[in-house]
């Protein structure tokens, strides 16, 4: 055991939580949750291309893909390392980069200038220099592409040249085959989420917070561009990004709508199916070189989340289906919502594709646990208005 693991990573409160709610399992699942990945899944945009096709062109660009076993479009690569040990000191200079440079080095980016927090006064171009968190994490070694002063004063170019980052994971957005559209980068639990929406063209089917559009394209493939898919996000920004990537994917089948979704009633729409991928803590996210978040936030959470599936309660038709999901692990946000969907009067459903565990008191409700699964902590759940 690391104790830099435990100590710094998460507040003492939130492994308190974990520890009840997870018991002998919290350690090893805090453990993982610093880590990215084992498995690096994209899924293949069968609108364009098949499965075989896309493996042989990641192939030739020297890559290794590998067959999902649980999902048709699923490829996944192995993940790199870890590459040296948590205590590996060499005395080499010391830059240190902000969480979000952190944990991109930590995964095989090189260091931008943006990202540097401070640098060793003595750094030159061409030293070899370590790369460390802001709470003191090694996450890579490098040769420095500018002086110190530089990497302070630039807000452009690659400050630090990653040889060795703490883990690999493929690089893909340079490959032709993204810019074709041919893929997009996806975790196995969010593809499961869009297959256990079943969705097909004759239905109305509604995404409730969907930028940046990973499940509303599946959505749209599984359809065959078929039909009709709404939608919606309150962040303009998010919305105009998803229209380029729908575009860089071509999905023709659906229509964005800059809204708050809590809104939704406000359209009047009865839809068949709902997927409400709501906004959450985050805490199944990895790698998560630490966390600030508290229980507190996680029931404030819980609460704001409400608001999201009354809209969708209020704007599915009867006999309809809602599929909710996090990426996130507590109990309040996953199967605390779920029981106060079932006191609303919705129904669980059992779900078609479940490769995860059992929910918490729920036997239909998939959960994804990093330690168990090697995937991002994640929950869905598939409910119908009766």
């Amino acid at each position: 055991m690391h104790m830099y693991m435990y100590l710094e990573a998460f507040p003492e409160e939130l492994r308190e939580y974990y520890r009840k709610l997870f018991g002998d399992e919290a350690e090893v699942l805090m453990e993982k949750l610093r880590e990215p990945v084992e498995k690096y899944y994209i899924r293949v945009n069968t609108l364009k291309t098949s499965r075989s096709k896309l493996m042989q062109i990641l192939r030739k660009e020297g890559l290794k893909p590998k067959r999902s076993p649980h999902l048709k479009e699923g490829i996944y690569f192995d993940r790199e390392g870890p590459n040296f040990p948590d205590d590996f000191d060499p005395t080499l200079p010391i830059v240190r980069a902000n969480k979000f440079a952190a944990e991109s080095v930590y995964q095989g980016a090189m260091l931008y200038a943006p990202g540097v927090l401070q640098a060793h006064k003595k750094i030159r171009p061409g030293d070899e220099v370590q790369i460390r968190d802001p709470k003191g994490l090694l996450v890579g070694i490098g040769i420095a592409r500018m002086s110190a002063k530089e990497m302070i004063l630039s807000n452009r170019g690659i400050a630090v040249e990653v040889i060795l980052p703490k883990f690999r994971l493929p690089s893909l957005s340079e490959l032709q085959g993204f810019r074709e559209g041919l893929f997009y980068a996806q975790s196995l639990p969010s593809m499961v989420t869009a297959r256990v929406l079943e969705p097909s063209e004759e239905e109305l089917v509604v995404d409730m917070a969907a930028a940046p559009g990973g499940k509303t394209s599946h959505i749209a493939q599984l359809m065959q561009n078929r039909g009709e898919i709404i939608a919606l996000d309150k962040s303009k920004n998010r919305l105009r990004k998803m229209e380029e990537e729908l575009k860089r994917l071509g999905v023709k089948n659906v229509r964005l709508i800059h809204m708050d979704s809590r809104k939704l009633p406000e359209l009047e729409l009865k839809a068949d199916k709902i997927l409400l991928d709501a906004p959450c803590t985050a805490l199944g996210i990895r790698p998560k070189l630490w966390e600030n978040k508290t229980p507190k936030d996680i029931e404030a959470t819980a609460h704001y989340q409400r608001q999201f599936i009354n809209a969708a309660i209020k704007s599915l038709r009867k006999d309809g289906i809602l599929v909710y999901s996090t990426c996130t692990l507590s109990y309040e946000e996953n199967e605390g919502n779920v029981k106060y969907m079932l006191k609303k009067g919705l129904k669980l459903e059992e779900q078609d594709i479940f490769i995860g565990s059992n929910g918490i008191g729920f036997n239909s409700v998939q959960r994804f646990y990093p330690h168990r699964h090697m995937t991002q902590g994640f929950f869905i759940a598939k409910l119908r208005k009766v």
